[in-house]
């Protein structure tokens, strides 16, 4: 705990260090609060269980986001029953209890207390597939959100190592081995069983739902499912449209700093513009400690959930870097620049390019024009030679429930 402390103020700073803590105490308050509240009794029934195996703290990130969003807002209509290791989380009476940190173990104990016959995996991410195919077996309605490739690969962003790049879907085994290989000891078929166990996933699930219409075709494509039966809901944050009323001409970017999402690529960004960049969240630190050193970029740090469109129009931020090297499932951190009015650039890929493409809202350059691409499109922007409407139609929270909720019947 003291060591990651540490990696964070080197990286992000102290303030930053600072808003994790009191977000980590406040957890574990509210968690403590909601066990002691009552006893665990009433209508404990649900009959879809949601299973979060990856956990909900929102502390990780914007998957945790949206979902604890979408079901908070579902809470209104239904009795969600969220399991993640270790948890079950019971909105009618709220309580959380116990259950197995195993997180197979942990579904069975929670269809025992709920009587769920349907099972929603939101994310397949650190979720055997085998024990998904026994539920299956079993009897149990399944339904998946597919939020990245953890179907395709156990590198969720298809980053390969040790170039560190994106591998464009690679189906070449040996080289998949020898990328995987790099961090642990891997099976030599671990990539085709996985495939292989992911097709029947796909092939047996009641409904499978994608955050974007590039993801859904990608998935047909990749498992030679065209007649797959995806859905797609886009997935959301707290909505806060903070439009703001004049211009704003300051450069940020948002999000995890890793290599994935392009970080590697700021600090070249900024030399090439010569303009000043906010950087907000936290991430790797030594990516983080290079760009605190460069006098024209400003490092702020984590920063909780729902606050970034505040961020963005406090500090004057018209126009947003998403320089991911990865296709982005659908990337939350365009639906919140959109929110405080701010464009965006990011590279000709993924739901990234798919939302600009369809919206406007923003510019886009090749991946393979790296820093230059973008700054390319920065300068223009600085310039003023460059300009977009930003797009009103970001989906809310409630959007997203009641399009669960439909598709739950």
């Amino acid at each position: 705990m003291i060591r990651a402390i540490r990696s964070v103020i080197r990286g992000e700073g102290l303030a930053s260090a600072t808003r994790r803590t009191q977000e980590r105490i406040g957890e574990a308050v509210h968690a403590a609060a909601l066990r002691v509240r009552g006893v665990f009794a009433g209508n404990n029934e649900a009959p879809i269980l949601n299973v979060a195996a990856s956990g909900t703290s929102l502390r990780l990130g914007g998957l945790q986001a949206q979902l604890v969003a979408r079901l908070d807002a579902e809470r209104a209509f239904r009795n969600v029953a969220l399991v993640s290791p270790g948890v079950l989380d019971l909105s009618k009476p709220r309580h959380i209890r116990r259950v197995s940190p195993d997180i197979e173990t942990a579904i069975r104990d929670a269809i025992n207390l709920t009587g769920a016959r349907t099972i929603h995996f939101e994310g397949m991410h650190d979720v055997s597939f085998a024990d998904a195919l026994r539920l299956i077996d079993d009897g149990f309605d399944v339904i998946v959100s597919v939020h990245d490739f953890s179907l395709f690969c156990a590198r969720p962003h298809l980053i390969e190592e040790p170039i560190g790049n994106f591998c464009f879907y690679s189906e070449d085994f040996d080289r998949c081995h020898r990328c995987l290989s790099q961090s642990r000891a891997v099976p030599r078929n671990e990539q085709r069983d996985r495939r292989g166990l992911a097709r029947q996933i796909l092939s047996a699930a009641k409904r499978v739902i994608f955050p974007s219409q590039f993801l859904l075709n990608q998935h047909r494509q990749l498992f030679s499912l065209p007649e797959m039966a995806g859905v797609v809901i886009e997935p959301t944050v707290a909505y806060r449209d903070l439009r703001p009323a004049g211009s704003q001409r300051a450069i940020a970017f948002a999000g995890s700093a890793k290599r994935h999402k392009g970080a590697h690529l700021l600090a070249e960004l900024s030399q090439r513009t010569g303009a000043a960049l906010h950087v907000f969240g936290g991430g790797d630190e030594d990516l983080l400690r290079g760009l605190r050193r460069l006098p024209n970029v400003a490092v702020h740090g984590y920063y909780r959930v729902g606050e970034l469109p505040s961020l963005l129009q406090r500090h004057g931020i018209g126009l947003v870097v998403v320089p991911s090297i990865w296709p982005e499932a659908h990337c939350l951190v365009i639906s919140e620049a959109w929110q405080a009015g701010a464009s965006v650039v990011a590279f000709d890929l993924g739901a990234q390019a798919e939302r600009i493409h369809a919206h406007g809202g923003g510019w886009l350059a090749p991946l393979e024009s790296g820093a230059e691409g973008l700054a390319k499109i920065v300068r223009q922007w600085l310039a003023d030679r460059i300009a977009t409407a930003i797009p009103r139609n970001v989906p809310s929270a409630l959007d997203a429930a009641r399009a669960h909720l439909q598709l739950y019947g």
